[in-house]
């Protein structure tokens, strides 16, 4: 049998990145050096290829400056792991022996389960199956989704131009600005030390303190748990009279009707006068009742006296009204008249004076008689015309008998009580 020799140089090299096994088993390489045996070159080539192999992982091959990385020597000679529990890069977790057996250490966050090593579950955080999220309390204003994280905007919140949250005013009673959230100040209110006041004005009969506001109470003003109320006692004097058209007396008050100290004011009339004269009174009273009240003043009784006594006055000429004298004799017309005339309407005898005809008579041109008669109507002549009607005198005495009147006095009415404050 021709021997085949082995070639260091020819023959590929294994190396421990190689899958495939390298060299028989190690029966059939046993079987090549056993007792009786007769190994050939090829037979203690592999031997010596296999024993490389060890030598090449531990790093002694030559060429070789150690083991490969991660790996060391220990001084019981045995290939090993480098185990660095000290290690202090922080950007790393190193691995180390536990009970002999290789680890990794768990840092701050992590946790070491059945399928391995997984993040710990701590407040805001939870473990899927296939990852990590966020854990969100149920409505409490924040939202998760696969964009990221985001705060709810519920009711005066709003997302500004560059995505940050801030406040939304209604309108101009609330501001927002770089400093926050203000109210705007109008008219009664003020930003006082620890925060918005009421402001009152200083004389304008309002307080503010710690216990809210309230009416500063000034004469004749009362302030109770009924509220703000004008003070009787103060702003009515006892003693005080007014007219009254109610139908039940006030509490704190009474009827003038002369009882309980009050003064009898039924049926009178009130007279002003001086501090020193109140409560004076005449004894003068009405009689009738509601509308028909009546005051009868009686005139004292006398006896009026009236002399009247004519005395003789002659009259004189001028004194005497303007009048005429008539002749007693008609006309038959006005014809000489001087002072004027009268007719009476009723015809008569008559003196003819007409100058028709000469002194004939208008009968068939005889003479005709100085006294005629005609249905005409005559003229009465005055013969003269006195008197201007100047005024006299006379003295006169009268003598009239005693007696009185009784007269009304009462002016109209309208009925009202008087009370007084006690």
């Amino acid at each position: 049998m021709k021997e085949k020799r082995y070639s260091a140089t020819v023959q590929e090299q294994p190396t421990l990145s190689e899958s495939k096994a390298f060299g028989p088993g190690i029966d059939q390489l046993k079987e090549k050096f056993k007792e009786g045996s007769i190994p050939l070159q090829t037979d203690f080539n592999t031997l010596i290829d296999i024993a490389n192999i060890g030598r090449k992982a531990t790093g002694l091959a030559p060429g070789q400056n150690g083991p490969a990385l991660g790996m060391h020597l220990a001084e019981n000679g045995l290939l090993q792991l480098k185990i660095n529990a000290k290690y202090e890069h922080k950007d790393y977790s190193p691995l180390m022996l536990n009970d002999d057996v290789l680890v990794v250490d768990l840092g701050s966050g992590l946790v070491n389960k059945d399928n391995g090593i997984c993040v710990g579950e701590g407040s805001g955080i939870k473990v899927n199956n296939n990852d990590v999220a966020v854990k969100l309390a149920s409505n409490k204003g924040m939202a998760v989704d696969a964009s990221g994280i985001a705060i709810k905007r519920g009711n005066g919140l709003q997302f500004s131009a560059d995505g940050a949250l801030s406040a939304k005013s209604a309108n101009s009673t609330i501001t927002v600005d770089n400093s926050g959230i203000k109210v705007a100040v109008g008219w009664g209110v003020k930003v006082g030390g620890e925060g918005l006041d009421v402001n009152t004005l200083a004389n304008g009969g309002i307080g503010n303190g710690s216990s809210g506001i309230y009416v500063k109470a000034g004469n004749g003003i009362k302030v109770d748990t009924n509220g703000v109320a004008i003070d009787p006692n103060k702003v009515l004097p006892k003693g005080m009279i007014v007219m009254f058209s109610g139908s039940t007396v006030p509490q704190g008050w009474a009827l003038c009707d002369g009882n309980n100290g009050a003064p009898n004011l039924i049926d009178r009339f009130i007279l002003g006068g001086k501090i020193s004269d109140i409560n004076f009174k005449n004894n003068a009273t009405l009689s009738g009742s509601g509308n028909s009240k009546k005051c009868n003043k009686n005139s004292d009784n006398k006896v009026v006296s009236v002399n009247v006594k004519i005395k003789d006055t002659a009259l004189t000429l001028s004194q005497m009204p303007k009048h005429e004298h008539t002749g007693g004799m008609p006309y038959h017309n006005s014809t000489g008249f001087r002072n004027g005339y009268y007719k009476t309407g009723e015809n008569s005898y008559q003196l003819d004076n007409r100058l028709e005809n000469g002194y004939m008579s208008n009968n068939a041109f005889i003479p005709r008689s100085l006294i005629s008669y005609d249905n005409k109507n005559p003229y009465y002549p005055y013969t003269s015309s006195k008197g201007d009607g100047k005024g006299h005198s006379h003295g006169a005495d009268a003598t009239a008998n005693a007696h009185n009147h009784i007269t009304d006095i009462m002016p109209p009415y309208y009925i009202l009580a008087f009370i007084i404050k006690l």
